[in-house]
């Protein structure tokens, strides 16, 4: 998932949620609760894609147009999302509230970053044992799809000249 991506999802799923949206596998201190994790836990290789060839002016002064090719394909990626917090209520209604987003309140947000959300999974309990206290944590995976282009320019033969002779060495 690029940076972009990435911090499309982690602005629009703290200006939904109101909370502090972080890297689950960050060293840093983590901020108070409440808040909500987000971690990369896959990156699916795209099967399908499709070329497209356009038609631009050329760059080389000799010809006067080249061909630009698009590659076009559609990345899939998963993504673990964690809401954590002091109360189980809060935790999973945090939770709720973040699968909300991305099943439902962000899909005009999702358009203009150019990705679709395939399915956005179940809640689970996620709380964990931390020395001699729980911390609450609700969670549930989300799998994406994010268009992704590559172009080249390949350059065009416009004309040749070809000599109408041939020299054959004959066999020997």
């Amino acid at each position: 998932m690029n940076k972009t991506i990435r911090n499309g999802i982690v602005t629009g799923l703290h200006q939904h949620t109101g909370v502090t949206v972080v890297p689950n596998n960050t060293t840093d201190h983590r901020p108070d609760y409440p808040y909500i994790t987000y971690q990369i836990i896959g990156s699916h290789k795209s099967n399908t894609f499709s070329l497209v060839d356009e038609v631009i002016p050329s760059t080389n002064p000799d010809f006067e147009y080249d061909v630009k090719v698009i590659r076009k394909e559609q990345q899939p990626f998963s993504l673990s999302i964690n809401a954590y917090s002091n109360t189980e209520e809060e935790a999973y209604s945090l939770a709720e509230k973040a699968r909300d987003w991305f099943t439902f309140h962000g899909d005009l947000y999702f358009v203009g970053m150019n990705i679709a959300i395939i399915v956005a999974g179940n809640i689970n309990d996620r709380t964990q044992l931390i020395v001699d206290d729980y911390e609450r944590r609700y969670g549930f995976d989300v799998r994406i799809r994010a268009a992704r282009a590559i172009t080249k320019r390949v350059e065009t033969i416009e004309s040749h000249n070809f000599n109408s002779t041939v020299n054959r060495q004959p066999k020997e």
